[in-house]
């Protein structure tokens, strides 16, 4: 049955998280039929030193700007 898994950056607020998976569950057993004892939700958090967009590290000070680089000719 559905197997959903989200990677992202620490969540620290535990509320959060479970309304996260709360409506991810909700939504995949309203719009796949799926029985809500068959649904898993996984998340996977990393630290920002092993995440990257646009080859930027997303512990770099700049990450907002030099992860939304289109080319490597843009801020390096």
């Amino acid at each position: 049955m559905p197997f959903v898994q989200i990677t992202t950056w620490k969540l620290s607020d535990e509320h959060k998280v479970k309304k996260l998976v709360e409506e991810i569950t909700h939504s995949i057993h309203l719009h796949c039929g799926a029985p809500l004892d068959k649904i898993s939700v996984v998340i996977s958090e990393l630290t920002p030193d092993r995440w990257s967009d646009a080859g930027i590290l997303g512990n770099d000070k700049d990450f907002p700007i030099k992860s939304r680089r289109k080319s490597y000719e843009e801020g390096q």
